[in-house]
Formats: structure tokens, sequence, C-alpha cells
């Protein structure tokens, strides 16, 4: 994607993409959920060794970093549950590859990641919508289990939930599981998992021990910081990730991005410091949200989500944030909400600011 032409904003540009639209502001980027702080400074040491080495391939198979994952995760996992990929989107990529065909059925809850469609829709895949219920965006069980037909093979849910940043617990993912047939697989992406510390995410891995249908999904681009790196994976019984892993290239994870994973998930103070940060960021920009007349969004993840002025759309007021240096995003399937990434506290800062001005 191009460098925005005069007067337009699209989501998922670059901050340099987007510095003609910005006049003299410097520009605030809180619009691709990335970790305010960085890589890890072990995760920049090892791939700066790396790169010296990167006139040879990489290691043909993954099962170093999925060793690393297995010990990392304990709870009874082996490599052999795990599996990489070239960013989140790849993990739901080659997954899908190998449990759905064309024709057949996928079930999605929207509002939801837009790359579940996009993905889906490169395999000519039917897809199903089961749409989030009220305003606390919660998971229609009814609706979603009555969805399931003889043709339905994937099941999505995003917990945190990304754009809304919401959440549910064990409750939610038993009554899914223990009534999903034989024939179909949640997809769990909880890519965000790192940054609920208020609320208790459910045991996902219990099921993958269980040997049930399901494929957590992770990634090392947000509370690690290496979203440049491209670098994701996926947790499941043995059986399934077998057949995913029957899908992937050799050399499939660059040397680099294997380095700077295997660094990353070792530092602890580094993760520390990102969850804290935004745990702290993330209560006082909800509240500030609300003081400037913004209704919110309940968030464990590393946005938060509000809705718009009545007089606004979300084209509209992301315009003209940008306008004023501050980038966020439109949220997906919702045309009067933004995503708003937690940043610093002085980026935070800049983003009411903006609104303030706007809003008067």
């Amino acid at each position: 994607m191009g460098q925005a032409t005069q007067g337009t904003y699209q989501a998922g540009l670059s901050a340099a993409e987007v510095a003609n639209l910005a006049g003299d502001h410097p520009i605030t980027k809180l619009s691709s959920n990335e970790n305010p702080f960085g890589p890890s400074p072990k995760a920049i040491e090892a791939a700066q060794q790396t790169l010296a080495q990167t006139n040879f391939y990489p290691e043909r198979d993954d099962k170093k970093i999925r060793e690393a994952l297995a010990a990392f995760h304990g709870n009874g996992l082996s490599e052999e549950n795990f599996f990489s990929a070239n960013s989140g989107v790849e993990t739901l990529a080659l997954i899908e590859e190998a449990l759905i065909n064309p024709n057949e059925r996928a079930i999605i809850c929207p509002p939801c990641f837009g790359a579940y469609r996009s993905s889906l829709g490169n395999r000519n895949a039917l897809i199903d919508m089961v749409p989030l219920k009220g305003d606390q965006y919660e998971v229609d069980v009814e609706g979603l289990l009555s969805a399931i037909t003889k043709d339905t093979r994937l099941v999505y849910l995003c917990n945190p939930n990304n754009p809304t940043g919401t959440f549910f617990g064990q409750d939610i993912l038993d009554a899914v599981l223990n009534a999903l047939p034989d024939h179909v697989t949640l997809i769990y992406d909880e890519v965000y998992y790192q940054f609920a510390t208020e609320f208790d995410l459910p045991d996902a891995q219990k099921y993958v021990r269980e040997g049930r249908n399901i494929v957590i999904v992770h990634s090392f681009s947000k509370a690690y910081g290496l979203a440049g790196m491209r670098i994701g994976y996926g947790i499941g019984p043995i059986d399934i990730i077998k057949k995913i892993r029957s899908k992937k290239r050799s050399f499939h994870v660059n040397s680099v991005s294997m380095a700077a994973a295997l660094a990353a998930i070792n530092d602890k103070d580094h993760l520390s410091q990102t969850v804290d940060n935004n745990t702290v960021e993330r209560a006082r920009l909800s509240q500030a949200l609300k003081e400037l007349g913004l209704k919110t969004a309940p968030s464990q993840s590393n946005f938060v989500m509000f809705q718009c002025p009545d007089t606004l759309l979300a084209k509209e007021l992301t315009a003209k944030l940008v306008a004023l240096g501050v980038m966020v995003r439109p949220a997906f399937d919702l045309p009067t909400h933004i995503r708003a990434t937690i940043g610093k506290p002085n980026e935070n800062d800049r983003l009411l600011a903006a609104l303030s001005d706007i809003l008067k």
C-alpha cells in the first residue's frame, strides 16, 4: 500500500505513509496494536548476531522454537503440540489449508478481525456470521451452535476480541467446545492474552491436552514487540498439528525472526514492563475517554474501542486525528467506532488532547 494521498487516510498505513497528512505535527501511531517499547533488547541482540549468518539457510525445521514454546507454556504440552508460522495471519492460513476445503463452511462472530474473512475467502470457503450480542459484545453461544451444519468445518472465536477488546470466561468456552460436533474445529485466537491482567481468561490448553478439536493462535507481534519480524504460532492436539505442519514449506521461518523470538520469550522484564504499562494506561485512557463523553467497550487487550460522537463516522474522526498527528483506526465491522492502541503515557495524552480539540 502506497503513501496516502493528500486529504485521505486509510487504515493499516505506516507513520511514514501518512506524514503528508499531519502537517508539522509529529506522528503518534496508535493504530496497529504495536508494542510502544519496541522489541526486547535481548531479541534485538539475538537478531543482530544472526544477521551475520544470513548467507546460510535457516534450519529446515522449526523444532527448536517448538521445543522452546513447549518449555515456556508447560501444562503437559510437548513440542508436537506446536507449529510456527510467518505471523498470526499465516498461522490462520495454515490451519485453514489443513482443515477446510473450498465450498465448506466456517463461522465467524463479527465484529472480528478482518483477516478471518480475507483468509477464508482466499480458500473459497463459505462464511456464516453470528454477530456478538449487545453493547458488551458477548458471544451468542446458542446462535453459534445453531448455525453449525454438516458442512461446517471451522468456528472462530477471539478472546480478548479484536477490535472490541471484550473478553469471555471459561463458561463460554466450555459451552461452545462441549457442544461442537466432531467435524468442527474451534480456532481460538488469543494473541492478546498477555494483556488480560484483570480477568481470568479460559484455560484453553486443557482442551489441547484432552485432544479436543481446538487450535489456539498466538503471535510475537503484540506483547513481544516483534510485529516486523512476522512470527506467530499455533497450539493444538498432536493429530491436528501434524495435519497443519504437513502444509508448511521447508525453511518457512527465517533465521533472524526465529532467533529474536527465542530470545524474546525468555525476557520476563521486558514483558512485565509492557504489560504493566498497558494495565495502568488502559484504565486511565478508558476513564479519560468517558470523561470526554465517549462510550467505551470494556477491554482486556492492548487497545480500547470507543464510539464516535453522533456527528462523525469513524473514517471521518480518524482523518481528523491524523491531521493532528495521531493515528488510530476504524474498528472492523463497526463504522461508528474507533480502535486505539494503548501507548506510553505521553502517547495516550496526545490522543486525548487531539480528541479534546476535535470535540470542542
